[in-house]
């Protein structure tokens, strides 16, 4: 009877501390996602994304819209409350890798589309190597190649990746590289790069801040406030001047 305890209190310990790991309450959450494969391609994924780009394929885009593309930062983004006079297109579809997203990205962005705010490559990132960050910064290049040469009056504002609220030194390092290449890709093809690894988002060891986050990746109303207004710094047409800061 002693032995059964003992194995069952360490089947407790062990799985609550990979529940702590994969909520992001302890390290090592990037890593048990990674292994336990939040793959892009799994059925549920598939459904959400099929049903989103329904979705996207019955409504009629507003003209000269600002359209927001991306992942989960972009679909919980409430745009009508932080940009309420702007016309804006929200296009996220959450846990969406980048080769998806470059799929439907024409499909997506209006030839006559004011402007674009995008946010890819943060899927990948998480599932990658902190090795593999060149790579993957090549691919989003390659996005922005054809985002550029296709929709050549619209203008292109990068954000950067967000971290997450338990990252280990090295990822923390990973980030900072991908952004600061990121960056310079994104300048060097006339656009705008908004920074989003910075505080009050981020804390001083890099990792999300919980004062601006909803749980280990995503943000909360305060968090999405602090982006609105960096995102309408680099495209103030999103807010007219007259109008203020917008409500927290």
């Amino acid at each position: 009877m002693p032995r059964v305890r003992s194995i069952a209190l360490l089947l407790l310990v062990v799985l609550s501390t990979l529940t702590a790991a994969w909520q992001g309450w302890v390290p090592g959450g990037w890593r048990l996602r990674r292994m336990l494969g939040q793959q892009g391609h799994s059925a549920r994924y598939e459904r959400d994304r099929a049903r989103r780009l329904a979705e996207f394929s019955q409504q009629v885009p507003p003209p000269r819209a600002f359209v927001f593309l991306g992942s989960s930062t972009i679909e919980r983004f409430d745009l009508a409350r932080w940009f309420p006079l702007a016309a804006s297109l929200e296009r996220g579809i959450g846990n969406e890798p980048l080769a998806d997203l470059a799929a439907r990205t024409l499909s997506c962005v209006p030839s006559d589309a004011q402007a674009l705010v995008l946010y890819a490559g943060s899927i990948d990132f998480r599932r990658s190597a902190s090795a593999e960050v060149d790579a993957l910064v090549d691919r989003i290049d390659r996005l922005l190649e054809l985002i550029v040469r296709e929709r050549p009056s619209c203008e292109l504002a990068v954000l950067g990746l967000l971290p997450e609220r338990a990252m280990p030194p090295e990822r923390v390092a990973a980030l900072a590289r991908l952004n600061a290449h990121l960056a310079a890709h994104a300048r060097a093809r006339g656009a705008m790069f908004v920074e989003t690894a910075r505080a009050p988002l981020a804390l001083p060891s890099g990792a999300l801040s919980e004062a601006c986050s909803t749980d280990s990746l995503h943000l909360s109303d305060e968090g999405y406030a602090v982006l609105a207004d960096w995102i309408a710094e680099a495209l103030p047409a999103l807010r007219p001047r007259e109008l203020p800061s917008a409500p927290r």
